[in-house]
C-alpha cells in the first residue's frame, strides 16, 4: 500500500482520546479465532474496514469471528471483529464502532462514493404542511451517501429545482439493488455547471432498511478499496517498469 493511501486514511482521524490514528498504521496485528493465532501487521484502517496484511490469511474464512489485539506506541487495544473480505497475502475486517470512538473522523459515519438511482415522489415545505404529491416522479443521480443521508443531482430538470431548498422534506425512492424508500431533508444546495448538487439527511429509516443499507455501505468501501489497492499496484509497476527502460 502506499504511502499516499496511508496518509489519505490518517487524515480521517483526530485524537479525541488523545490517540492518534498514526500509531495503528504498521503496528503489529494479532488475529485470532477459535484454536487459531496469526500475527500480521495493520496497514489500512478507515471508516468501517481495517486490513491486516498476514501470511496464514487462508486460514480464514468470510464471516469467521475474531479477537484482534493491535500493539500501538500508544498501547494496546483489544475487540472483537469478523472478517469480511479476503485476498492473497491479507484480510479485511470490520473496524467496530466502539473501536472507531477511540479516534476521532471528520464524519460520524463513512462515506462513499455510488452510482445509483432514486426517484423524489412527493416534497413538503417544513414550515408549512401541505404535501405535494408528484404524479411523475423525478429521477435524481445519488453521488453519495452514508448512514447519515446522500449526496445527488437532479439531471436536467430546472422546474424542480426552483422549488428545492434548504429546509425541504423528501419523499424519495431509492434504488440501492434494493427498494428503500424514505424521508430526506435537505441541508444544502449547491450550484454546479450541469444543475444542482443537493446534500440530504436521512429523517428516519426502518430497522430492516438500516441494516440493508448498512450492509450496502459496507461493501461499496470494500469494493472501492480494492479499486484504489489495484490502481495504486498497477501505477507504481508501471514507473518501476518507467524506470527500468530509461
Amino acid at each position: 500500500m502506499s504511502m499516499a493511501m496511508k496518509q489519505d486514511a490518517l487524515k480521517r482521524y483526530g485524537s479525541k482520546e488523545g490517540y492518534d490514528a498514526e500509531v495503528l498504521i504498521n503496528c503489529r496485528a494479532v488475529v485470532a479465532k477459535d484454536d487459531f493465532v496469526s500475527t500480521g501487521i495493520l496497514t489500512y484502517a478507515q471508516g468501517d474496514i481495517m486490513e491486516i496484511e498476514l501470511p496464514e490469511y487462508e486460514v480464514f474464512q468470510l464471516g469467521d469471528k475474531t479477537k484482534m489485539t493491535l500493539y500501538t506506541k500508544s498501547g494496546l487495544f483489544v475487540f472483537h471483529s469478523t472478517v469480511v473480505a479476503r485476498e492473497p497475502g491479507s484480510l479485511i475486517v470490520i473496524n467496530p464502532p466502539e473501536n472507531r470512538k477511540k479516534f476521532s473522523e471528520k464524519r460520524e459515519f463513512p462515506r462513499v462514493d455510488v452510482k445509483n438511482v432514486g426517484y423524489i415522489v412527493g416534497f413538503q415545505n417544513i414550515t408549512q404542511k401541505e404535501q405535494h404529491h408528484l404524479e411523475n416522479p423525478i429521477e435524481i443521480s445519488i453521488k453519495n451517501i452514508s448512514m447519515n443521508g446522500i449526496g445527488f443531482i437532479i439531471n436536467d430538470n430546472s422546474m424542480i429545482d426552483g422549488i428545492l431548498y434548504k429546509k425541504c422534506m423528501l419523499q424519495v425512492e431509492l434504488d440501492l439493488g434494493f427498494e428503500m424508500p424514505c424521508r430526506l431533508e435537505i441541508i444544502r444546495k449547491e450550484k454546479q455547471e450541469d444543475g444542482y448538487y443537493y446534500g440530504a439527511s436521512f429523517e428516519s429509516i426502518p430497522a430492516e432498511q438500516s441494516n440493508a443499507l448498512r450492509g450496502f455501505i459496507l461493501r461499496n468501501q470494500i469494493q472501492t478499496y480494492f479499486e484504489q489497492k489495484r490502481d495504486e499496484e498497477f501505477k507504481n509497476a508501471m514507473e518501476k517498469k518507467s524506470a527500468a527502460n530509461q
